[in-house]
């Protein structure tokens, strides 16, 4: 027998073996250490908050521990972003641009291009695997919008997971969002986290800092001689927009003047402060904002209390920062932490003009029900668990103060965010502010910087792709220093921008729209620095050189072809994992709710038959399933004897009739049939007899809410009001089984599966097919 190879890492290597100790000599390698004096680092990363939403910032929300680190540290107000969830996360992460790394949009879809996988490559480590490499331990909290949706399910392949993309810890939700009340889709480290319901004082962003807390006082005591990197990334204020009781009151009445008085009161608060230009224009109503005076009394009350919530729930997310402060000064920590906090993209506009109680419905087709809306606020019901609230893009554009439009155009509202830095042994000026131009790519570099590291060729195998992003840690130590860049290519859904210098040009396209790829605007950012008169009718040579090196940029990193489908792309997948997606299943009554985006495909807008197999004797009561949640779902519950079934729809409910069981083996089977146009009729049986035939259940449903699927029970948000006073409402009895067979796809459904056929379509359309 041959022996085995010695690899130079092995201690073997270099140890002298001996046949006893006496003949022998040992060999320890030494550990790799970060170097001395290195800073712990926190990255806080907020969701969707706008430029004047902290009060540091010049808004009217109470953020007094973030105002304390500005004051304590350094505002940079020349900060720039992009616009966009998981391009944000993937540019902060990697310091190389999004495209380049193959997430120029969200983690939902996978076209089939380079730039849009929705995984951030391999070949770009990520600021929490370069820092782990350098000695650091990596900790992760909050928000995961980075590994393909389709991964992110048992026996999905985990290589973008957080814990192998650096981290040694993490807690928190993959995907866009959750509810702040009763979140889906938590994992703990690589295993979902089993909760079935959250206690009724549960908030998930205290949840976050509470587990980050823990981790840092572990950390002090079992590695006080070893730097930590905490990525803190809250889904504050990305909707829904939910809050604590105790918060929202604090806000009663702040916003009733409405946002044209406050957007204005803001911009005199930024210009007095200096955190804008002295030249920076007071920019007009973004399209479709209203004049706040032409709505009605109901109108601007309902409206001013979406304000509220969205203000409490960034107070929150400041309590939290306070929590985690005190936790780093208790320990002996705080000195010698860097704490960057910033946001992925501006605010957001998703829920348009008049705002929305329940996003969900609005993304199924629902229209808005004001009556409703009117009565949940008299009620005080908005912002609690069973909303899902956005507000309206009149408030967007307070967030976004001094600038125009929002999150997903790479305007300066969706691409300038507050940029905050605190490290009491380094900066030397506290409370000053930066006013170079600092782009998100940078702040990696700046970490290495600051961490004594450098970028390594090879990287766990991969050839490293080169960092875009410069270092900005010449700025902190100097006012007056020169930026470390001097241009910069955006994209979002169609949306382009290239500034280059002073000089700016950008082209919107609307959502689901014809594409114009000539429709540019030019601005020039030293004298117009809000975006304000468009020069491109009198700079046209200007103009065509900028377009020109906004192509060549756009080339190199992967950015075509554009795509300005709007979220109905989210809906399809390769070709390789259609006849997966639609595979008939089983779920059984063991292990955390079977995923959404299992379950989805199976129910959504097509025909199917459900089966149900469970023992019942009298007495037994409880869930037999629950599949989605109270804005969306279906659930088969057992109580009083009959069994009963609930198509929910929020508010609208249709219950169909009750059955009653006789004990023993139970055979419950519901065929729906889609018939188009979103319409579609279910019946039922029993052990074989019909129970009930034709029953009008409309609309289909085009998405499982993230809650997913449950057998036994009803997981976190009750799909029925009918049995949610019962929490979780276990089964007593024994459940064999769920079957869930799909059908035929409704006539005309936009829920086309295979992501090839949607793109054959657009071609023919354009008569490019082939």
């Amino acid at each position: 027998m041959t022996s085995r190879p010695l690899q130079q890492s092995d201690p073997s290597a270099r140890a002298i073996l001996g046949k006893t100790l006496a003949q022998s000599r040992p060999h320890w390698p030494s550990p790799v250490r970060a170097r001395a004096g290195s800073p712990n680092v926190i990255v806080i990363l907020m969701d969707d908050m706008g430029f004047s939403d902290l009060g540091c910032f010049g808004g009217d929300i109470d953020t007094p521990h973030i105002d304390a680190l500005a004051a304590g540290g350094l505002r940079f107000t020349g900060y720039t972003t992009v616009p966009m969830c998981t391009p944000a996360r993937a540019a902060l992460l990697t310091g190389r641009n999004p495209h380049s790394v193959g997430c120029g949009w969200l983690s939902q879809s996978n076209p089939g291009f380079p730039g849009y996988g929705g995984e951030i490559s391999l070949a770009a480590p990520t600021m929490a695997e370069l820092l782990r490499a350098g000695g650091y331990s990596t900790l992760a909290a909050g928000k995961w919008h980075n590994t393909y949706d389709r991964n992110n399910l048992p026996g999905g392949d985990t290589r973008s997971w957080p814990i192998q993309r650096g981290f040694d810890q993490f807690y928190g939700f993959m995907g866009a969002e959750t509810s702040y009340f009763q979140p889906d889709n938590m994992m703990e480290g690589n295993h979902p986290a089993n909760v079935v319901r959250y206690p009724d004082d549960y908030f998930a962003p205290d949840d976050y800092t509470q587990r980050a807390v823990e981790w840092l006082t572990q950390h002090a005591t079992s590695s006080p001689d070893k730097p930590f990197f905490l990525y803190l990334a809250f889904q504050t204020p990305h909707g829904p927009l939910h809050a604590k009781a105790s918060d929202l009151k604090r806000y009663r009445g702040r916003f009733d003047e409405g946002w044209d008085v406050l957007r204005r009161r803001r911009y005199e608060r930024q210009r007095a402060a200096g955190l804008i230009e002295p030249n920076a224009g007071f920019a007009p109503r973004n399209p479709g904002v209203p004049d706040w005076s032409s709505l009605t009394d109901d109108e601007r009350a309902l409206f001013a209390r979406y304000m509220e919530v969205y203000a409490a729930l960034l107070d929150n997310a400041d309590q939290n920062v306070g929590r985690l402060m005190h936790c780093l000064r208790r320990v002996g920590l705080f000195d010698n932490t860097l704490v960057l906090l910033t946001s992925d993209n501006g605010a957001n506009a998703v829920a348009g003009p008049s705002g929305v109680m329940n996003l969900i419905g609005r993304r199924m087709g629902a229209t808005e029900n004001m009556s409703l809306n009117f009565r949940l606020l008299q009620e005080d019901r908005v912002g609690d668990a069973d909303t899902y609230v956005c507000y309206p893009t009149g408030w967007t554009q307070l967030s976004n103060t001094p600038y125009r439009y929002f999150k997903r155009t790479p305007m300066a509202g969706g691409i300038r965010v507050p940029l905050v830095m605190h490290w009491p042994q380094k900066i030397a000026d506290p409370g000053a502010i930066r006013r170079q131009w600092v782009h998100v790519t940078d702040v990696l570099p700046t970490v290495m910087d600051y961490a004594g590291a450098s970028m390594p060729g090879h990287f766990n195998g991969f050839q490293t792709q080169p960092c875009d992003g410069r270092s900005f840690s010449h700025i902190v130590g100097n006012a007056s220093a020169p930026p470390a860049r001097e241009r910069q290519y955006y994209e979002l859904q169609g949306s382009r921008a290239y500034i280059s210098g002073a000089w700016k040009i950008v082209s919107l396209q609307t959502p689901d729209k014809a594409i114009d790829l000539d429709n540019w605007m030019l601005f020039n950012l030293a004298d117009d620095p809000a975006e304000i008169n468009d020069l491109a009718s009198t700079e046209s040579a200007r103009l065509r050189q900028m377009i020109d090196e906004f192509e060549a940029e756009a080339g190199a990193n992967h950015v075509y072809p554009i795509d300005t489908r709007d979220e109905r792309r989210n809906h399809h997948v390769p070709p390789h994992e259609v006849s997966r997606m639609l595979m008939p299943r089983r779920f059984y009554p063991v292990g955390p709710s079977v995923p959404s985006l299992v379950v989805s495909p199976l129910v959504c807008d097509r025909s199917y038959r459900l089966e149900a197999l469970f023992d019942w004797s009298h007495g037994q009561e409880g869930v037999i399933f629950a599949l989605g949640d109270r804005f969306c779902g279906l659930a088969l519950f057992v109580e009083a004897g009959l069994v009963h079934c609930v198509y929910q729809w929020w508010h609208q409910p249709t219950t169909l009739p009750p059955i009653p069981l006789s004990e023993g083996r139970q055979h419950y089977r519901f065929e729906y049939v889609a018939t188009g146009a979103r319409k579609g009729h279910a019946s039922v049986w029993l052990n074989g007899e019909p129970s009930a035939a034709g029953i009008d259940l409309s609309p289909t449903m085009l998405r499982i809410p993230t809650a997913g699927m449950s057998v036994g029970l009803s997981r976190r948000l009750s799909v029925s009001e009918r049995y949610a006073h019962r929490g979780a409402f276990p089964y007593g009895g024994v459940i064999d089984h769920i079957l869930i067979e799909p059908g035929e796809l409704a006539p005309g459904s936009i829920l086309e599966p295979s992501e090839a056929n949607a793109q054959a379509a657009i071609r023919a359309a354009a008569g490019t097919a082939g």
